[in-house]
């Protein structure tokens, strides 16, 4: 039964972001796909652009993409967002085959699923180019997956996927996510090098070092620009506004249950979401402590993955988002998916706990007692989820009809952007530059995609 919801709840979930998309979005290129077509559609099945210094923050499996998109879809947005589903659905399955495998209870899984089809990915999902972060976080627990499963049995084969997969992740597809992925995947290393006393640990580190440099060395030389962002430094701000640095951390947690949407639709002051990202890092702090206090990562080490390479995502945010001066900025949803990550990790900590573990002296799985209070916090946060996704779903379908409108809008300003203002270009397209948005409007109308395929 619980095998069969593994891979019936993910189809499921698919279906409804696919119904989600067919009733909120149209197929039009805006935002981020005016760069795309800049940079790469002039000659979408040509690799140059992927042999400089900057080649890994292109990510290079968007170039194999691309050109069956072109070639085949004629460049369709609607294309992309379809991809990303499905990549979503696939790292819904793994999930779903972890908590089979390890019998947990229905409810739990069920809540899983909500998480990892939540709507507060709404920004990621209707923005096609975003499907490659959903193949990215696939990656991920797929890795990870198979990483418990080497450390429980090890193999050959296992071994191999282990040094493999981490590097072309990093190396195609992750992008600024794999500093947080590598940075788990060394300390599981070590961590797994201590555990069952293998010097190999260790030296499983050294492909994803070389593969975070090889990153590094290609953020270094890449033309990052963050419009908006201040040039002010960190001490300027802090000497100006200590308290900024602290409530746009805790917002980061508090976007783990609540979107920006909803806190702007209940008008939730900083004050309240600083309170609740408080207490979610308290409940990441105990799944934490429970996968030690109660040795989960003797049976499994998926969960504790989980845990902390959304402790890590969270860092990552804070350190290089702060910039924006804004301390809702970090709880836009196009950080939902992979704050995600962490939340499901902490669920699936409380769901084993919840479940059965191996006690003291005990060769079979049994149930332990955990103190009233962590029982108590188990239940808060499960109704914490559990009533931010469906206040989170409901404001998302009833804000479709509203993005369509917006979206019919992008349609008729697309195909009309020889005779549109520079102004309603930028505002309508979103995009800063409305010379390089009417650049990338000509050249896919000459080409006959997207828009003008018809």
């Amino acid at each position: 039964m619980k095998k069969f919801l593994a891979f019936f709840l993910p189809i499921v979930g698919a279906i409804y972001l696919s119904a989600y998309i067919r009733s909120a979005v149209l197929d039009v290129v805006y935002t981020d796909y005016i760069r795309i077509i800049n940079t790469y559609l002039r000659n979408p099945f040509s690799p140059a652009p992927y042999f400089g210094k900057d080649a890994l923050t292109r990510l290079p499996i968007t170039f194999f993409e691309r050109a069956i998109n072109v070639k085949f879809f004629n460049y369709s947005t609607m294309f992309d967002m379809s991809l990303g589903i499905i990549f979503l659905a696939m790292m819904g399955i793994v999930i779903g085959l972890f908590m089979a495998k390890k019998n947990l209870k229905i409810g739990y899984i069920i809540l899983v699923m909500m998480v990892v089809f939540s709507l507060s990915q709404w920004e990621m999902l209707t923005n096609g180019t975003g499907w490659v972060h959903f193949f990215t976080f696939f990656l991920f627990a797929l890795h990870f997956y198979i990483l418990d499963s080497y450390i429980q049995k090890e193999s050959g084969f296992k071994l191999a996927l282990n040094i493999l997969l981490p590097v072309f992740t990093i190396i195609m597809a992750a992008g600024s996510y794999s500093l947080a992925y590598g940075a788990t995947l060394i300390c599981a290393y070590i961590f797994y090098a201590f555990l069952r006393k293998k010097k190999r640990g260790v030296l499983m580190c050294i492909p994803v070092v070389m593969a975070l440099a090889l990153f590094m060395y290609s953020y270094m030389n890449a033309d990052n620009v963050n419009a908006g962002a201040t040039s002010e430094s960190i001490v300027t701000v802090f000497g100006r506004d200590p308290l900024y640095f602290l409530y746009f951390g805790l917002n980061t947690f508090a976007s783990d249950v609540v979107s920006v949407e909803l806190v702007k639709y209940f008008e939730i002051n900083v004050i309240g979401t600083g309170i609740l990202g408080a207490v979610i890092i308290l409940f990441y702090l105990d799944a934490l402590y429970m996968n030690f206090r109660y040795k989960i990562y003797e049976d499994t080490i998926f969960p504790l993955l989980l845990v902390v390479s959304g402790l890590f995502s969270h860092t990552m945010v804070i350190l290089t988002r702060w910039i924006f001066l804004d301390p809702m900025y970090a709880m836009s949803s196009r950080y939902s998916l992979q704050f995600g990550a962490g939340l499901i990790g902490v669920i699936l900590t409380f769901a084993y706990i919840k479940r059965k573990v191996k006690g003291p002296g005990r060769k079979k799985p049994a149930p332990i007692k955990i103190p009233l209070i962590s029982n108590i916090g188990v239940f808060v946060f499960v109704i914490l989820v559990f009533a931010g996704n469906l206040l989170t779903a409901g404001n998302e379908l009833r804000m479709a009809k509203y993005r369509m409108e917006s979206f019919e809008k992008k349609v008729k300003v697309a195909k009309n952007f020889e005779y549109e203002s520079d102004e309603t270009l930028k505002t309508v397209l979103q995009y800063h530059s409305p010379k390089k948005t009417r650049e990338a409007l000509r050249l896919i109308k000459s080409k006959k995609l997207n828009i003008f395929s018809e």
